[in-house]
């Protein structure tokens, strides 16, 4: 019997790289792509938040901050800059306000919340 790094390079000595094949998109499942598939322009067309939260400058740290807009899905708060000691209440795929570095998770805050009223 041969030991299993053996067999790999006898099965690599002979193995061959099979040429790509195109196919309608819906006989695509179970493939594997050739290369890479680019879009032509980015979708959406800004940066996104992944997640509801506040869109915040990391700088600023902990505290309370007036929140200046709220950014949703869409075109909501496009054109909006935050400015330390602000923040912005996003919605995932809402836009990023200009300025903003970070976003913090929304269910981060009602976790605190609920801490901090437990605490009092």
């Amino acid at each position: 019997m041969i030991s299993a790094e053996e067999a790999l390079q006898t099965i690599l000595k002979v193995a061959q790289r099979l040429p790509p094949v195109s196919v309608p998109l819906h006989d695509a499942l179970g493939k594997v792509l050739a290369e890479d598939i680019r879009a032509p322009d980015p979708l959406p067309p800004y940066p996104a938040s992944v997640k509801d939260g506040y869109a915040v400058i990391a700088s600023d740290g902990p505290g309370e901050y007036p929140v200046i807009t709220e950014s949703r899905a869409g075109n909501d708060g496009l054109g909006v800059t935050l400015t330390p000691g602000t923040v912005a209440y996003v919605t995932t795929g809402g836009p990023i306000p200009d300025g903003a570095d970070a976003v913090v998770q929304a269910l981060i805050f009602v976790l605190w919340d609920v801490i901090l009223r437990k605490m009092l």
